[in-house]
């Protein structure tokens, strides 16, 4: 009979325990390869296995079967691993589907100079926003925002601008879903959440300043399903700038929302 280890999910994904179509080890993988973070780069067994609540040794087969596919990679410390070669061209065929990336480039530098900020364009992965496609002014701004990072969905107005693209019963499933499986968030951004969605009726955009990173503030909009493969958004991000809402709102989003239009 198959012990209870072997029915285990990882942490985050009780909801598919016991259900016979869910590939649970497939699942083991995938969420050992999201352990790694920019501020994660190296892990051992130990680590992983702490952070997704399964036995060592599932983690030891799962790291040695990643790393014998390239997915992850040993280092110079025994025991632990950073993520491999494989893990970069696994995403690469996702981001060349999104050609938008391409047309878009010229005009969000343009605006990116105009203002001395970052353009970028977000999709949702799960309770938190991934930049596919970031256009600097300059080198000057340290702010983690680079294709590929992730942010979170509520915290930033990236993520509430996504929201107000999608219809209200999507929109509302991953509200509850986000209060459910991730409180935390939902506690620390939630209230600026629902005036968000006030001020977008108002100003057609959505604002952050100052709730995911102290001296950045953002200002984003809707683009609408991509590729018709899922819902984007378009923010402006400055760093090191007195938080103004206000500015944001009346000055930038305008130039932020044409921007959106002529992309789309």
């Amino acid at each position: 009979m198959e012990n209870t280890w072997n029915r285990c999910v990882p942490t985050g994904l009780e909801e598919y325990a016991g259900d016979k179509q869910f590939a649970t080890t497939l699942a083991r993988g995938l969420e050992l390869l999201h352990c790694f973070t920019p501020e994660r780069p190296i892990l051992g067994n130990s680590e992983m296995a702490s952070m997704l609540n399964l036995p060592k040794a599932t983690i030891s087969r799962l790291t040695y079967t990643l790393s014998c596919l390239g997915y992850l990679a040993p280092t110079e410390y025994y025991g632990k691993y950073r993520l491999g070669p494989a893990t970069l061209s696994l995403g690469y065929p996702l981001l060349a589907q999104f050609t938008i990336r391409r047309s878009a480039r010229p005009l969000m530098h343009k605006l990116a100079i105009a203002l001395s900020c970052n353009v970028s364009i977000g999709i949702r992965d799960r309770n938190s926003m991934v930049y596919i496609e970031v256009v600097r002014a300059s080198g000057g701004i340290v702010y983690s925002h680079d294709v590929g990072s992730t942010h979170p969905l509520l915290g930033t107005s990236m993520g509430r601008a996504y929201l107000m693209g999608c219809t209200p019963s999507m929109r509302e499933a991953l509200l509850n879903q986000v209060k459910v499986k991730e409180p935390e968030q939902w506690q620390l951004y939630g209230q600026k959440v629902t005036e968000s969605f006030q001020d977008y009726l108002q100003y057609g955009c959505c604002t952050a300043a100052g709730e995911v990173v102290p001296d950045v503030q953002a200002v984003a909009v809707p683009l609408g399903r991509i590729q018709g493969i899922d819902v984007a958004a378009l923010s402006c991000t400055f760093q090191g700038r007195t938080p103004d809402v206000n500015w944001l709102r009346r000055e930038v989003a305008p130039l932020l929302q044409a921007l959106a239009r002529e992309i789309t």
